[in-house]
């Protein structure tokens, strides 16, 4: 499960723009992650996958 946190906020200055960031974490996708291990996953984020 992937974690979103989002907001949003009205600047007049951007005249008609906006900016967007996205944060998400736990993303566990390959098509995110690429074609990694479990172990190189591990080593990423720095936890421990309990089974």
């Amino acid at each position: 499960k992937a974690r979103i946190i989002w907001g949003a906020a009205i600047d007049p200055d951007y005249e008609g723009k906006i900016n967007v960031l996205i944060v998400a974490t736990g993303v566990r996708s390959k098509q995110i992650l690429g074609k990694i291990t479990e172990e190189e996953i591990k080593k990423r984020q720095g936890v421990d996958i309990i089974k």
